[in-house]
């Protein structure tokens, strides 16, 4: 059967398939290299498009991904450093005054770390103080204001100020001078703190404390012995009220005998007859 060109649904297909199988119409594979080269887009073109394309996050990710499959047990370089972190103990421990200056304040509206700490230090009790008495024997002693809590458990107050003990009986007030060292400046601070006698003895250690001890010692005595005279007196009046009480009426019928005239017996004399 003829097919004529006419029946093509393409009258110029026949041209077209003639063109290609024509071994010298092909182009050389030198050629198409050269062609593809020219409209290959450079690798560092590719990967900035690539890059440019994202948000900034998903970047990030795609580039510590990347790092992490290439180089394989260094992701500890990742990890940021924490050696200068701080939080607000921290800051508050490095800007304490055990007692703020006038100079202080003002220079404390200044720096923020200083704010903080003063803010602190406006929210404790400075009556008393808190004692650790850990190492008494080289002299060595810590003392603090009191917080609101130990405020109201009586800790320093109505009971004893050393840091670990909780004895509440015969307590002794001390007054100290408080001698430290703060900022490199030895500072000196004259402060309350009342202890038990043993804690009296350790903050007393270095000291000749034979006159204080027996003062104490002495004072105790003089208010146990006021506590018993003040038992007895209160006894002796309750025992000469009771007795006043019940000898009233006897001493009102005496003085009422003693007050009575001659009439007056002659008619109770008379009222007895007639009865």
């Amino acid at each position: 059967m003829i097919r004529r060109v006419y029946d093509e649904p393409n009258p110029f297909m026949p041209e077209i398939k003639r063109k290609r199988e024509n071994p010298a119409n092909k182009p050389s594979s030198s050629n198409n290299t050269r062609q593809f080269k020219s409209r290959a887009i450079p690798p560092e073109q590719r990967i900035k498009t690539r890059l440019q394309a994202v948000d900034a996050y998903t970047r990030h990710k795609m580039m510590i991904n990347n790092y992490v499959t290439y180089y394989k047990g260094s992701t500890t370089k990742l990890q940021r450093d924490t050696s200068n972190d701080k939080n607000d103990f921290d800051i508050i421990r490095e800007n304490h005054r055990f007692l703020w200056s006038d100079t202080e304040m003002t220079e404390s509206e200044a720096n923020w770390g200083a704010r903080l700490a003063k803010r602190y230090y406006d929210k404790l009790f400075k009556e008393y103080c808190i004692v650790d008495l850990t190492k008494y024997k080289q002299n060595v002693y810590a003392m603090r204001w009191r917080t609101e809590k130990e405020l109201f458990s009586g800790k320093g107050q109505f009971e004893c100020g050393n840091k670990y003990c909780k004895s509440r009986e015969q307590l002794s007030s001390w007054e100290v001078n408080f001698a430290y060292t703060e900022h490199g400046v030895k500072k000196n601070a004259l402060v309350k703190v009342r202890l038990c006698p043993e804690c009296s003895a350790k903050l007393n250690f270095h000291n000749d404390t034979s006159d204080d001890e027996e003062s104490v010692e002495e004072e105790y005595k003089n208010i146990q012995d006021q506590k018993l005279s003040e038992e007895e007196k209160r006894k002796i009046d309750e025992e000469a009220s009771a007795q006043s009480a019940s000898e009233i009426w006897s001493s009102k019928t005496a003085v009422l005998e003693a007050e009575k005239t001659a009439d007056e017996e002659f008619d109770e004399f008379i009222d007895d007859l007639l009865l």
